[in-house]
C-alpha cells in the first residue's frame, strides 16, 4: 500500500504533523535565505557585498539545506506501518 498518499482530503494532508514540521522547517530555510545578504551586510559592517563572501555563501547553503530538509520531512510518512512491508 503506498504510504505517501494515505490520507483522504487535502485538509487531512496538511494537518498531518510531519507535514507542518517541514513547512515550518522550510519557512525558516526561506527565511535565511532571503535575510542572507542583510545578515553578511551588517556583520560586514559594508556596503558592498562580495558575492564569494564565505558567509553568505554559508547561510545561503543554510538556507537552502533546511528548504531540503523540510521538503523531505513533509514527503516522508511517519507512522507506524511505515516499515511494514
Amino acid at each position: 500500500m503506498n504510504m505517501l498518499l494515505s490520507f483522504t482530503s487535502p485538509m487531512e494532508f496538511l494537518l498531518r504533523y510531519t507535514v507542518i514540521t517541514g513547512i515550518i522547517i522550510a519557512i525558516i530555510g526561506t527565511a535565511m535565505c532571503f535575510t542572507a545578504k542583510r545578515i553578511t551586510l551588517s556583520k560586514r559592517k559594508t556596503d558592498f557585498l562580495d558575492k564569494s563572501d564565505k558567509l553568505y555563501v554559508t547561510l545561503m547553503l543554510l538556507g537552502v539545506a533546511f528548504i531540503l530538509v523540510g521538503m523531505i520531512v513533509m514527503v516522508l510518512p511517519i507512522e507506524n506501518t511505515f516499515y511494514v512491508g
